[in-house]
């Protein structure tokens, strides 16, 4: 039974047990000595959860599982067979809440799946590496754990050189582009949209029904002058008979058919052979021309060549079949997804200027060996449907953390692998950064991916992570939103009260605020914090903190997308980043209001950086504030 005192129920083999629930009690054990123990609710002054919650940073994701609160045990518990889609405010839980989603299910299901069958999508290998240790403190191992790019690997079998989808991240940021050979700014958002869109998988879908169509021989298979099957029974087989199969398995099935036609007429086909041999002979010898020694070179020619196909049909059918479909050229996904660029888009797509972008853009990366992010979902779509997955075992449920940076492309091919709707979706509208690839409202994505009604849609508002002062200042800022973003976004309702976390500095100048970042860090960590983060809002700013942090011989380490291994510490984060991970201190570089303008996606930075402080938050600024912030 789960729940608070009062009224509950369980399920039990018999039915729903309605019942009181008169008294709950924590127990606090150490050493197998019973230290104390409290009367307790789940309510968010439950003395468990206030001891995790003034855990650092480093411990805190391991030990805030032992205060599971009952909005997040109804998300653990929830049906495996419907899509689960959560939007939590950050701090919520949300990435503690899907790794114990999977132990749970993994626990309850165990004869039904293994936990390679589960599989948790997160957004950098930074982030995986920050998760790593906690299901093998769950008790769960070989949960596949993957970000994008590497499950595009994983699928079709090959490295791609991906571009780092934060550079074009900061070219939209710091509107830094080059018009002439980048294009602008709103087509490079256009491209990104339309890359990650449901529209972008039906044109592609129609190229695949083309190819389709041409994908084996437009022949009968004959074998010298034995018409085995018929073009048309072959297609048919191909198109209509195995049409839930990938086209290379259809092929293989294909092939079997052939196999067994070549067997059963057998006898009818080396007779057929055979018959035709003696006519060749019989015309060569006839022929004047020759004389008797070119005759009989012509005689044993005809009786190797037939004898070599009499003995593939006696002994090798599968190398006359093979050598039939191998008339085709084969290609990898990315080549066919070469020629789909090339072929099929400026017929497909109606803005024009759009469509050239892509096709130029495109296959210049493409002529690099390069993709872009939004490319990995259409090259991973055209591979399952032709050569399937290299993934050995059948998913049988996925995790998406900060699904919000994921599109409508990214989220179908998830389905197609899974050929279910068993997801978990976690994210959160306000920290979208990359909303011009990814979701801006759960009710379009939710038509989108799941128009037949499997899924359920739920919030998670307490925030667990930061101060009151904090988040008050974290949902001014997300109040900034337009109307349109904002109706799917729930302000966090944070459970910590402490005075005296939030300080809002003025400075004169970059300099002055890097000598306050140094008296701060070398403050905290006589506090005995052990995570302190400076978070600037691009790579570049965050490259100029820590050179001149350098110089004042501060043992700090600058966060980047490369990375995959976090150690607490003191570190210098690029806002975009920061996302998911939190610090017991947090210092935002310089907020003014050059570098924070009133537009989604800074609105979005700064919610995120303000958001990843635990204990204490300092905004520096210079000049005039950002209007975001609201002082």
């Amino acid at each position: 039974m789960t729940g608070r005192v009062g009224k509950s129920n369980y399920k039990s083999p018999e039915g729903i047990i309605e019942g009181e629930i008169s008294l709950k009690r924590q127990y606090f054990i150490e050493n197998q000595i019973l230290d104390k123990y409290s009367d307790i609710d789940l309510k968010t002054n439950d003395e468990l959860l206030q001891i995790a919650l003034e855990e650092k940073a480093d411990d805190r994701l391991k030990n805030i599982v032992a205060t599971i609160q009952t909005e997040q045990n109804s998300i653990i518990r929830a049906d495996m067979n419907k899509a689960l889609i959560v939007q939590g405010v950050a701090g919520s839980g949300k990435t503690t809440i899907a790794l114990h989603r999977i132990a749970y299910l993994i626990y309850n299901c165990d004869k039904e799946f293994n936990p390679e069958d589960f599989m948790i999508i997160a957004p950098n290998k930074f982030f995986l590496n920050y998760i790593s240790n906690v299901l093998p403190d769950l008790g769960v191992e070989d949960v596949k754990q993957y970000t994008f790019e590497d499950l595009a690997y994983e699928i079709i079998g090959k490295k791609l050189k991906i571009s780092d989808s934060n550079e074009k991240l900061v070219t939209i940021v710091n509107k830094d582009f080059d018009e002439i050979n980048h294009g602008n700014i709103e087509t490079i958002i256009k491209e990104s949209k339309l890359k990650s869109s449901i529209d972008f998988k039906k044109v592609i879908d129609n190229f695949l029904r083309e190819l389709e169509e041409n994908y084996i021989p437009k022949k009968d298979f004959v074998l010298e002058n034995v018409r085995v099957m018929r073009y048309d029974n072959i297609q048919k087989l191909f198109i209509n008979t195995y049409k839930e199969l990938n086209f290379e398995r259809r092929i293989n099935e294909v092939k079997k058919h052939i196999f067994s036609k070549i067997k059963s007429n057998k006898d009818i086909i080396i007779e057929t052979i055979t018959a035709q041999r003696s006519r060749k002979i019989n015309n060569m010898l006839k022929d004047k021309n020759l004389t008797d020694e070119e005759k009989r070179k012509k005689r044993i020619e005809i009786f190797e060549q037939t004898e070599g196909l009499l003995n593939k049909i006696y002994n090798d059918e599968i190398k006359i079949v093979d050598f039939f479909f191998n008339e085709r050229k084969k290609k990898d996904a990315v080549q066919y997804y070469k020629d789909f660029i090339e072929n099929y888009i400026y017929d497909n797509i109606n803005d024009k200027v759009v469509a050239d972008y892509l096709v130029k853009n495109t296959l210049k990366n493409l002529n690099k060996g390069e993709v872009n992010f939004e490319d990995l979902a259409p090259i991973i779509y055209i591979h399952y449907k032709i050569y399937g997955t290299q993934i050995k075992t059948r998913l049988r449920h996925v995790v998406v953390d900060e699904a919000q940076d994921y599109g409508e492309f990214q989220f179908s091919v998830l389905k197609t692998i899974l050929k279910s709707n068993s997801m978990t979706i976690l994210g959160d509208i306000a920290q979208g950064v990359h909303s011009y690839r990814g979701i801006e409202n759960w009710k379009k994505f939710i038509d989108v991916e799941f128009p037949e009604g499997d899924w359920v849609y739920t919030t998670l508002e307490k925030t667990y992570r930061t101060t009151k002062e904090i988040m008050y200042k974290a949902n001014q800022v997300i109040d900034k939103l337009p109307d349109f973003e904002k109706q799917f976004i729930v302000k966090g309702e944070p459970v910590i009260d402490r005075k005296d976390s939030i300080h809002i500095i003025k400075k004169n100048n970059e300099d002055e605020i890097i000598i306050d970042c140094y008296k701060k860090i070398k403050e905290y960590l006589s506090f005995g914090f052990k995570s302190i983060a400076i978070i600037g809002k691009d790579i570049n700013e965050c490259r100029m903190i820590k050179k001149k942090l350098d110089e004042l011989d501060l043992d700090i380490k600058l966060i980047q997308s490369k990375d995959s291994e976090y150690h607490a510490g003191v570190s210098i984060v690029p806002s975009y980043l920061a996302k998911g991970l939190e610090f017991d201190s947090v210092i935002l570089f310089n907020v003014n209001a050059e570098k924070y303008k009133n537009n989604v996606l800074d609105i979005k930075l700064l919610y995120v950086a303000i958001t990843r402080a635990m204990s204490k938050l300092d905004i520096f600024y210079t000049k005039e504030i950002s209007e975001i912030l609201d002082i």
